[in-house]
């Protein structure tokens, strides 16, 4: 199923659910643990504007379905209230197949993503939703990456 630009299910018009019911091709659900994804976008500079960054990505494609990825450091305390309040726009708590960190700081790293359709402004206000989020709960946001499958 596809995605909108907010991560939420498009349903698109009648006749098109219609004729996709009735469509003999059958396509693979994007999901944000799928094996093929691999990052297009990634930015860890908090002044790097995302417009800036997915009009340098080669390998982005706009209108390809996405999986955003954002990776977080949590005190662990913490780390189950923003997955809850996250889970609320359907993130989902991803491998975060980081090395460990050693900073000496007790911040636990946290991966979480969800499928949407991507452009800047909702990469720009996914950063600063995550960056809020985490910031009142004593963490902080590291990075963002925008995955996609290669064409």
């Amino acid at each position: 199923m596809p995605y909108d630009l907010n991560g939420r299910p498009d349903q698109g018009t009648r006749l098109g659910r219609l004729l996709g019911r009735l469509s003999q091709r059958t396509v693979e659900e994007l999901t944000p643990g799928h094996p093929d994804l691999v990052p297009v976008a990634q930015s860890g500079d908090d002044t790097a504007a995302s417009s800036a960054v997915l009009d340098a990505a080669p390998g982005f494609d706009p209108e390809a379905q996405s999986v955003l990825q954002h990776v977080l450091e949590l005190p662990p305390g913490s780390v189950d209230e923003v997955l809850r309040l996250v889970g609320q726009d359907r993130y989902e708590r991803m491998p975060d197949g980081a090395p460990p960190r050693d900073g000496g700081d007790g911040l636990e790293t946290v991966v979480v993503a969800r499928v949407q359709k991507v452009d800047a402004l909702h990469v720009s206000q996914e950063r600063s939703r995550m960056a809020g989020v985490t910031a009142r709960h004593g963490g902080r946001a590291l990075l963002w990456q925008v995955l996609q499958i290669p064409a």
